[in-house]
């Protein structure tokens, strides 16, 4: 029988309401994996908060409007996309940009109980999950609307650390990638077609409780989308791959500019053409980092991001723009890197396919991707940290940019696709993880006005049995940030949703004296958001 466990928290609240929650988390994780629940026990999926209706979004004046007149492509591909009116267009990119400020109130009025947030199908509604009726009360006052759910965000950043720890020891066939539905309020698993069975059994192999999760059938693993055919975009010149080139960057290493791409592309060392540049007889650009070529052996529990960045030559003609193509004759400027949420509208362009646009339906994914460029096979890797978007790509389009219409906020590059016309998706590695990764940043075509300094809205650490987790909140600060943890605890292991504002720890209690926690947000411009607890560990 799991005991109530130590706990401490930045944020004030009722403690019989916290003693009660924390209780239920550690019975939850503590029952044995597969437990059939009491009847009455299971976890509801989360809907409106009782006695109200949806919160409509009011959208903000011009920004749509605008961004028809100076990029009518992306509204002709949202139209066309997502068959929509040239006016439905229009209001839902003014009601996504008005759900940013909602989302800013909402969170901190949920506080700790906040548990993701998401636009409504339709976009007419910014979705708030929260696990605590008095905190859906405070999300609605903000002009979010708010749904209860069971299960905190912590509990299920959790388990899904559980999966990922128990995929680098073993990983069959039977699960193709995981991550965390807000929507569903579920950890979600997507199974191998008539293989359901076996990847139960692998998720209660990794000690996951079977209420946590929800099983999708996966439409076979992703496909990596470079190919040899021509088109804009680039070549790589020893293997004749062509892909597409993402957002141009400035090195934080060495002051050199370049773009980002899929790593899959080009292999650290490459040279490259570009459609668009003389390149002289060296080639226009090198990979100068990339997470290719993969140390072997090569297998599905093989981890890694899919990302790399190209530097430019020095030839005087050769200049990295801070815009996007929205067709061969038309661009639109880089303006930021807010990340967006799950239904929010996102366009890419490809060197193939061109402009396409749909909403973000998934979030933090780790999935099974197959390396496959029609000339040599690299097998199935797991690829960490990738959004889904409901849109088509093809061969060619890899490393292509993906990026908000209207507000011309940068999201990341695509990666791959399943596109068989029955949950077709396109997947794309976001941006803020990769200039961390790279060592870049990205070009903007106007001086950003500097936001809030990044500000710590909960952090909450409680323990069990030797072992304890940490969840940490913050709002503000230029994009993209990151945290540095600093502890005495011991095999810490974390959870990074950097765009999501979120991170999770795990580890095991200090073997002498008192268990520490110190955090820090740091964002781009430097500034700092700091915070430490102690006395958690029983």
């Amino acid at each position: 029988m799991s005991r109530c466990p130590m706990r401490r928290s930045l944020v004030r609240s009722p403690l019989p309401a916290v003693l009660v929650a924390v209780c239920m988390l550690l019975a939850a994780l503590a029952a044995p994996a597969g437990a059939v629940a009491p009847a009455g026990a299971a976890a509801a999926d989360p809907g409106p908060a009782t006695g109200s209706g949806p919160v409509l979004l009011v959208p903000t004046p011009g920004v749509a409007e605008g961004a028809a007149r100076t990029s009518p492509k992306m509204i002709e591909a949202m139209q066309r996309d997502m068959h929509l009116t040239r006016a439905q267009a229009i209001t839902r990119l003014g009601r996504q940009h008005a759900a940013g400020a909602v989302e800013a109130r909402a969170r901190r009025a949920a506080g700790r109980h906040f548990a993701g947030s998401w636009l409504n199908e339709d976009g007419s509604a910014l979705m708030v999950a929260v696990t605590d009726q008095r905190a859906a009360q405070a999300v609605r006052a903000t002009g979010a609307t708010p749904a209860l759910a069971t299960h905190s965000r912590a509990e299920l950043a959790l388990a899904q650390l559980k999966l990922q720890t128990h995929a680098g020891k073993q990983l069959g066939k039977a699960v193709h990638g995981w991550y965390v539905d807000a929507r569903r309020n579920r950890l979600v698993v997507l199974a191998a077609p008539g293989r359901q069975s076996a990847a139960a059994e692998w998720v209660t192999a990794a000690d996951v409780p079977a209420a946590l999760v929800t099983f999708d059938q996966s439409q076979g693993p992703q496909k990596a989308t470079a190919d040899l055919v021509g088109g804009d975009g680039y070549v790589n010149l020893l293997s004749g791959n062509r892909c597409t080139a993402g957002f141009g960057v400035r090195s934080l290493t060495d002051g050199s500019t370049g773009f980002v791409t899929a790593g899959h592309c080009v292999e650290r060392g490459n040279f490259v053409d570009f459609d668009t540049v003389i390149g002289g007889s060296g080639g226009a650009a090198r990979a100068a980092k990339s997470s290719f070529p993969l140390p072997p052996p090569v297998t599905p529990a093989t981890r890694t991001f899919d990302r790399a960045y190209i530097q430019l030559n020095s030839e005087p003609s050769n200049r990295v723009l801070p815009a996007v193509r929205t067709s061969f004759f038309s661009t639109t400027p880089v303006l930021g890197s807010q990340a967006a949420r799950q239904g929010d509208t996102v366009c890419s362009f490809g060197r193939v396919s061109q402009y396409r646009c749909g909403p973000i339906v998934a979030t933090n994914q780790n999935l099974l991707v197959e390396y496959d460029d029609g000339v040599r096979s690299l097998g199935q890797v797991t690829v960490l940290g990738l959004n889904s978007a409901r849109f088509c790509s093809i061969g060619g389009d890899s490393g292509g940019p993906v990026i908000t219409p209207g507000t011309g906020q940068a999201q990341g590059h695509t990666v791959s696709t399943t596109c068989t016309g029955v949950g077709f998706t396109t997947t794309y590695q976001p941006i803020n993880a990769t200039q961390l990764g790279l060592g870049v940043r990205l070009l903007f075509a106007d001086a950003r006005p500097s936001p809030p300094p990044p500000m710590i809205t909960a952090f909450n650490c409680y323990a069990d049995y030797g072992r304890f987790t940490c969840d940490l909140n913050w709002e503000g600060g230029t994009d993209p940030d990151s945290v540095q943890v600093s502890t005495n605890g011991r095999d810490v292991r974390r959870v990074d949703d950097y765009d999501g504002n979120f991170v999770l720890l795990s580890a095991r209690c200090a073997p002498v004296g008192d268990t520490f926690v110190s955090v820090s947000v740091v964002d781009a411009d430097g500034r700092r958001a700091s915070a430490r607890l102690d006395s958690f560990c029983s």
